[in-house]
């Protein structure tokens, strides 16, 4: 039995999209764990009083300007390199994600010259973990065929 092409297109659009979005959650989630977790910006001296709740130190982690360059210097050419190498390449298991996460660490490379150690710490660990956990293996996964 066959299936139209348009069928196949759409189940390609649907792992794609799959992978996306499990990117740009992995990578929320490390720049959320960073926010939370970051020691905050008025605690360098334990006796003065706070003058930030803890939810608007996080805000303003998340809304840093740099944060934002990095996402999209970073993510952009990370998301390319996932579809490219997701869809021609045959490979599965760990050569497939081995292979992935040292591609993906190329975006990464302009962060050593930063003075703001996160800024190359959290990238590369959401990298890290997305290629080897997280990146759907095969990138496009047909059903199998019924014989009859």
């Amino acid at each position: 039995m066959t299936t139209s092409p348009w069928r196949r297109l759409g189940r390609v659009g649907v792992c794609i999209a799959d992978a996306i979005g499990r990117y740009l959650l992995t990578c929320v989630a490390a720049w959320l764990v960073y926010a939370l977790t970051a020691p905050r910006r008025h605690e360098l001296v334990s006796y003065l009083p706070r003058t930030r709740s803890y939810w608007e130190d996080t805000v303003y982690y998340l809304r840093d300007d740099s944060i934002a360059w990095v996402g999209l210097i970073v993510g952009i050419p990370s998301l390319l390199m996932i579809l490219l190498f997701g869809l021609l390449n045959e490979r599965k298991g760990a050569a497939f994600r081995i292979r992935l996460a040292g591609l993906l660490l190329l975006p990464t490379w302009f962060l050593l010259f930063q003075n703001f150690v996160a800024l190359l710490f959290v990238p590369v660990l959401a990298q890290v973990v997305f290629a080897l956990c997280l990146m759907p293996v095969p990138l496009v996964r047909f059903p199998a065929k019924t014989a009859n």
